[in-house]
């Protein structure tokens, strides 16, 4: 049985609707992902089931249960704030222990879940700090201690790493992954990073507008996009439209149905300084010629913008160039992603391509 259901689910701020019909599924034990850009409706979608936001229409389920017009304190779903919104006079025993606290539990139940929790999160020994000594780090874990406390139907966190420094968020995120599939916890988590999103969870939903544009595993959003947004969103970031009559750029792809929007990975273009003929040069997929307008140094490699045309593409490559070095990029056919205009359905090709 489905642990949280999600149905035909409408919210928003006074006459201000911000969610429009979402669906969604979360099986025990699963963590879903809500990506998407600032302002698509991801923790308002976190506040409408945890009571914070009124349901205009729909209807939210937590196990068997009916929660969408219950109060907040009654839904069982908890969330980690962004801010953690830990109490600062308090000790980290006392904050973890807060919700059972108010819940009237015995004390006796309050200390032995209490250090259940300080050893589950690695804070053993810590229990009579204040929270305002502690890192970033730590608070994170102590706001999560908190919300699993009361052991709750569904956890959910509101971009709970964007506070935190970036070594120290590639540490706490695998903590909270394993974290996770250790107590078998349902939640979700609100992220803007895809690569936070791809890492910790077990589905991606990109939210836009409102709108669920796509749900699926990591891979799939990342190497299948359903619709042109989810293509530019995960990365996708070059895009040209189809036909152009630009002559910098060859198509060979098959069964296209022109006109086309066309998305394709800075990772995927192959960069060559040694510019051929596009005709005797390539065969399947995408070649454009141009020259280098700026050369971006990113740690491991150098983001390269090509100049081609009226359109300047972006493409990875090993060594920095000189401005106006004269470069042929190469893309092959199953990294192109392909849309048709009309239907903005997506076309991502695999099969053998032909010229266009």
């Amino acid at each position: 049985m489905a642990h949280l259901h999600i149905k035909n689910l409408q919210a928003g701020y006074g006459k201000k609707m911000i969610l429009d019909n979402i669906n969604l599924t979360v099986e025990q034990g699963e963590m879903i992902a809500l990506l998407g850009p600032s302002g698509c409706g991801k923790t308002t979608l976190l506040n409408a089931l945890c009571g914070f936001v009124p349901v205009s229409n729909g209807e939210i389920f937590a196990g068997d249960r009916a929660v969408s017009q219950l109060p907040a304190e009654k839904r069982n779903i908890t969330m980690v704030f962004q801010s953690y919104a830990l109490w600062p006079h308090m000790t980290v025993a006392q904050n973890i222990g807060y919700g059972l606290k108010v819940q009237k539990a015995k004390r006796v139940e309050i200390e032995n879940r209490v250090t259940e929790l300080l050893n589950i999160v690695k804070l053993e020994g810590l229990e009579d700090e204040k929270v305002t000594a502690l890192s970033g780090g730590q608070r994170q874990r102590v706001a999560l201690a908190r919300a699993l406390a009361i052991r709750p139907d569904v956890l959910v966190l509101d971009e709970p790493l964007s506070n935190l420094d970036a070594k120290v968020r590639l540490s706490v995120r695998h903590e909270i992954k394993a974290l996770q599939k250790q107590l078998g916890f349902t939640s979700l988590i609100v992220t803007h990073d895809q690569e936070e999103a791809l890492v910790m969870a077990d589905r991606i939903a990109v939210l836009n507008q409102g709108k669920i544009e796509q749900i699926g595993t990591p891979e799939e959003i990342y190497h299948h996009p359903s619709t042109p947004f989810v293509a530019d969103f995960m990365g996708a970031e070059n895009h040209i439209e189809w036909p152009t009559n630009d002559d910098a750029f060859h198509l060979s792809l098959n069964n296209h149905a022109a006109p086309l929007d066309i998305y394709f990975r800075s990772e995927n273009a192959v960069l060559s300084t040694q510019p051929s003929a596009i005709k005797d040069d390539f065969h399947t997929g995408l070649v454009i010629n141009g020259h280098v307008a700026q050369s971006v140094f990113f740690g491991n490699n150098y983001q390269i913008s090509v100049r081609c045309g009226k359109h300047t593409i972006q493409a990875d490559h090993d060594q920095n160039l000189p401005e106006h070095t004269p470069v042929t990029l190469r893309v092959p056919i199953d990294a192109l992603y392909a849309f048709t205009k009309n239907e903005k359905h997506s076309e991502h090709q695999k099969n053998h391509a032909v010229s266009v």
